[in-house]
């Protein structure tokens, strides 16, 4: 049984020229965020960007990356473990790769490094075990997202 919790709404703009950016407003939230590629993306899309940004894909990554790691140190935090950043430290890596003529992401991988005190190792390693099961982004991504588009189209 599936309910409703909450509805992201953002606003996409593609900023005029070739660098494939696009500026994004998140509802609700102050600011801009702007998007557009770099590395080894760029290349695919044979585009030399003047500024380079993050690209969608990054953003992705961080998505999953950031929500693993806000679990984890929730999980942290409810057995007594400090998730400060001096103990608490993630990476997350994503690996992109052409498929059959389209950029994927393939696979996230998140690195942690965590400092505990010498009685807390067997908590942290609980913590560790069943975090990833509660997070939000990483089990959307892993089960699969429907995508859908509609369109409007006005003639002048």
């Amino acid at each position: 049984m599936s309910r409703l919790m909450h509805i992201s709404r953002v606003k996409i703009h593609k900023e005029p020229g070739k660098d494939k950016v696009k500026r994004v407003e998140f509802e609700g939230f102050p600011g801009v965020t702007r998007m557009g590629v770099n590395g080894g993306i760029a290349e695919f899309f044979k585009v030399q960007p003047e500024e380079p940004l993050p690209s969608t894909l990054d953003y992705v990554v961080a998505a999953v990356g950031g929500c693993l790691t806000g679990t984890l140190a929730g999980a942290l935090a409810g057995r007594g473990i400090s998730s400060d950043p001096e103990n608490l430290e993630a990476v997350a890596e994503g690996r992109v790769e052409e498929i059959d003529g389209k950029l994927l992401l393939t696979h996230i991988t998140v690195k942690y490094r965590i400092k505990v005190p010498k009685d807390q190792r067997q908590a942290a390693e609980r913590a560790l075990e069943y975090h990833s099961e509660r997070c939000p982004v990483s089990e959307s991504v892993k089960r699969g997202i429907t995508v859908e588009w509609q369109s409007e189209i006005v003639e002048e």
